[in-house]
């Protein structure tokens, strides 16, 4: 086992509200990981964000690490980085494949004293950033070792308490129903249906797609909603024995690539047109 020692400051700081998610949505329809400053800033405001707003995003997400500039000229060009790229290259790239439960969580044993609450709420936001789930107070888990995330977004060493890692053993029963409550799978298994549901209704109901443009963008976001999102709240690689039976992840990501093939092109068409724009 190892203390936590080192790392960076983490995103939690900006993950404030729901305008923060927009911003890796427009990069995942453009289907880059870098974007223009000005195509950036006109692809928010078609959902909703002023220049103002969309600048100052930029800016807070920029200090937080989810995003880097690169100068262009007068302007700048805006990647992804941290859990931000990394969500995106997720959902391009597919979750990976299921591995079988060899009978342990990584875990994570902490230890802040009550008077120092905010170092404690840093590691938990560092955590649920790194993905791991709580077991029960002072203890996180993961079904793989994800310490290199979590020393990533926790920056810097805990100024008090101390951070150990290490293994929890338990058998498939047991490690199941650890699972549901740590990711709170029977929440996920409503929202994801509720997610399939919708998105099968608006193929039902829009057999022909809006054209290219703002209004189309505006109206893919909302189709879109949350789902992609929660799609990301299922720990990775969670071994299939530890997941509620007729799990429906599998449906959603169907039902997302079917929206996906019959609303997306004319919206990436002009989001591609935008940027192409801009970067002249």
């Amino acid at each position: 086992m190892s203390k936590i020692v080192t790392g960076r400051q983490g995103a939690a700081a900006v993950s404030r509200g729901a305008q923060v998610s927009l911003v890796p949505f427009v990069y995942g329809v453009a289907g880059r990981e870098e974007l223009p400053g000005t195509a950036l800033v006109r692809l928010l405001g078609d959902l909703g964000l002023t220049p103002a707003a969309a600048r100052s995003l930029i800016a807070r997400m920029r200090r937080d690490g989810l995003i880097a500039a690169t100068p262009r000229g007068r302007a700048a060009d805006y990647r992804l980085t941290g859990p931000f790229l990394a969500a995106f290259r997720q959902i391009r790239d597919g979750r990976p494949p299921s591995p079988t439960w060899d009978g342990f969580f990584h875990a994570v044993f902490y230890t802040v004293p009550e008077a120092h609450r905010a170092h404690r709420d840093r590691l938990r936001r560092a955590a649920t950033l790194a993905r791991y789930g709580l077991m029960q107070p002072g203890v996180l888990i993961s079904p793989t070792d994800r310490r290199d995330q979590l020393l990533a977004e926790l920056g810097g060493p805990l100024q008090e308490g101390t951070v150990y890692f290490g293994r929890v053993e338990l058998d498939v029963a047991d490690a199941a129903q650890v699972a549901h409550r740590a990711w709170e799978l029977d929440e996920l298994d409503r929202r994801y249906r509720e997610h399939t549901e919708r998105l099968h209704a608006a193929l039902r109901e829009t057999p022909v797609p809006p054209a290219p443009g703002p209004q189309g963008l505006a109206a893919y976001a909302r189709l879109f909603g949350g789902s992609l999102v929660d799609t990301l709240r299922t720990p990775p690689a969670l071994p299939s024995e530890l997941l509620p039976r007729d799990w429906p992840l599998p449906g959603l990501l169907a039902a997302v690539g079917a929206a996906y093939a019959h609303f997306g092109p004319p919206v990436t068409a002009y989001v591609q047109e935008v940027v192409t724009a801009a970067e002249r």
